[in-house]
């Protein structure tokens, strides 16, 4: 009785994944990739990497966030020149970054949805003018005892020897703790 039960068990899983004809997968053209030579396209790939490559700001829609949930502001959103690309060279984490940076105050329409008044204000936009591919987190934003690794755009661990030798104990009790920078026993 319980093959029986095990069996039939066994087959109503097997058919509910199975897929239906009648219920064909969606698949999109879009989302296909599709092999060709790669000589064929060489000159509109050559102008989308042109293209996409850190070098002047461009205009990108940035939203306008009230500072709390019952509040709207009106714009919601501006067009503003950052710096949005491709950094092929630099090390790696490196991204398109703002290198003439000042801020823009944009007015705005701030209503209260709690009290429905209405009031006028300016917002802080940061607005870009020149371009360059650098490192994205600044180094006040390593939390300790991290500190930031200008070659490799990133936040480490100050101690690398002791990084190693918790490494090279291969011990299955012990693991290395990014966060802490230290050698620590594993939770069971």
């Amino acid at each position: 009785m319980e093959r029986i039960l095990v069996l039939l068990v066994f087959v109503v899983t097997v058919t509910a994944f199975r897929p239906n004809p009648r219920f064909p997968k969606e698949e999109t053209e879009q989302n296909q990739i599709k092999k060709v030579s790669c000589g064929a396209h060489e000159d509109r790939r050559n102008e989308i990497l042109s293209k996409s490559k850190c070098g002047e700001p461009k205009d990108v829609f940035v939203e306008l966030k009230p500072q709390s949930s019952y509040m709207q502001v009106v714009p919601s959103a501006v067009w503003v020149k950052r710096c949005v690309g491709l950094c092929d060279h630099g090390p790696e984490g490196s991204r398109c970054v703002g290198t003439n940076k000042t801020i823009e105050h944009i007015p705005v329409r701030i209503s209260n949805l709690k009290t429905l008044k209405e009031t006028c204000a300016t917002y802080p936009v940061e607005v870009h003018h020149s371009c360059g591919c650098g490192c994205a987190v600044p180094t006040r934003e390593c939390s300790s005892p991290r500190v930031f690794n200008p070659r490799k755009c990133n936040c480490q661990c100050p101690n690398m020897k002791e990084r190693r030798s918790c490494l090279k104990q291969r011990n299955p009790a012990m693991r290395w703790n990014p966060s802490k920078c230290v050698c620590e026993r594993r939770r069971r």
